[in-house]
């Protein structure tokens, strides 16, 4: 019987995150566009997740926010001999939100003309997505493209949707249909290659959280926990009870934390806090005393009873600029054309954010930033947003 550890797998997210063009139009309901990237990475990440806890090697043709150059993405594959590829990606047809009933809509499997291999892969993967979220399944397409053309063994381009339809584009940023669409393309891989898909195990391998003595409950259930960590890249938190980094949310910088603990768990031979933040989002932060403390605990200053309301604006999140060459301008009103610049802030740096608006005069809105202590405002094409 085939093992899984025998075969290395290509996994290629589509684009770059600053591709010109490759995004959604302006949704309301979320306050912006949203990049085709954003989901094309996050599908790939659960993927590579699901294919190694199988036992599959992988391998990633662009592992950076750039656009890496199609050939760099094949030649890699090739010259490491990957045994099937896959790349995702969402498809556009006119740009435009037309209406429902009148968008594209459902997702396809590209694969090359006459190439056995790949039609065999995609109709693996295939059988498991028209299992998932309801979609239009548009059919496997014999096209000439790069990615399926100069690949020497299996692959498929999948378009997992249209970014011009508004409820399929509200699909790029669910997670819950990103790791369904991983978990597709994994059984499918499985399926194609003769191995036994391994599901993951109940609790992912998370013990009950502590108990208090007495049956009174530990003295940091209910309180703050901030990051100490000084490091610039800043303290991971998860949306799952693991250290894996494919179930990274974001990061903490120094002295940023969450409101309230709602446990401690075991978490793969480590403690982690289950948290939750003031939109009462539930993530895991490390429990490790080295890189975070718990606010009124071990004998420290407790805060006052009644507190007054924080002083100025409240960070939810913060964006990394990007898609600029070297600096994004900071304005004081949402307005690109009537708003007067007040700084600058480099490719590459991070800034807080409060939420996003519509504003005037720029189709992709604007991040609602915290500059000097005051609402500030930076034109929506130019930050990835990580939400704190």
């Amino acid at each position: 019987m085939a093992k899984a550890s025998d075969y290395l797998i290509a996994l290629d997210d589509g684009h770059g995150l600053g591709t010109a063009g490759k995004r959604t139009p302006y949704i309301p309901s979320v306050g912006r566009q949203i990049r085709e990237n954003e989901f094309n990475e996050k599908v790939t990440l659960f993927l590579k997740t699901e294919l190694e806890r199988c036992g599959f090697r992988t391998l990633l043709t662009a592992p950076t926010d750039g656009d890496t150059p199609l050939m760099d993405r094949t030649e890699l594959a090739n010259s490491r001999g990957a045994d099937a590829l896959i790349s995702n990606h969402f498809n556009a047809f006119d740009g435009k939100f037309d209406g429902p009933g009148k968008d594209p809509e459902g997702h396809s499997i590209h694969v090359y003309f006459n190439d056995v291999n790949d039609r065999r892969l995609a109709e693996s993967i295939a059988k498991y997505l028209k299992q998932g979220t309801k979609q239009v399944f548009r059919g496997i397409i014999e096209q000439n493209l790069h990615m399926t053309r100069e690949f020497n063994k299996a692959a498929v381009l999948v378009e997992n949707g249209f970014m011009d339809n508004e409820k399929e584009a509200l699909l790029m940023i669910n997670e819950d249909f990103q790791r369904e669409t991983a978990k597709e393309q994994a059984r499918g891989v499985c399926d194609f290659f003769g191995v036994p898909y391994v599901d993951e195990k109940p609790g992912g391998g998370v013990k009950p959280p502590e108990s208090g003595t007495g049956g009174v409950s530990p003295d940091y259930i209910g309180k703050r926990v901030e990051s100490i960590y000084r490091g610039s890249e800043g303290l991971d938190f998860y949306s799952r009870p693991t250290f894996n980094d494919a179930y990274k949310a974001g990061t903490l910088k120094f002295q940023y934390g969450f409101p309230v603990i709602l446990r401690k768990l075991r978490v793969e031979g480590a403690y982690m806090y289950e948290v939750k933040n003031s939109r009462g989002h539930v993530y895991y932060v490390t429990a490790a005393p080295k890189f975070v403390k718990v606010e009124g605990s071990g004998g420290g200053t407790k805060p006052p009873s009644n507190p007054g309301p924080s002083p100025g604006p409240v960070a939810i999140g913060e964006i990394r600029i990007m898609g600029v060459a070297q600096a994004a301008i900071i304005q004081d009103r949402p307005d690109r054309l009537n708003s007067k610049n007040i700084g600058t802030i480099a490719r590459g740096r991070t800034i807080p954010v409060t939420g996003s608006v519509r504003g005037k005069n720029s189709s992709s809105g604007y991040w609602e930033v915290i500059y000097n202590g005051k609402r500030a405002y930076v034109t929506g094409d130019y930050g990835r947003y990580t939400a704190y």
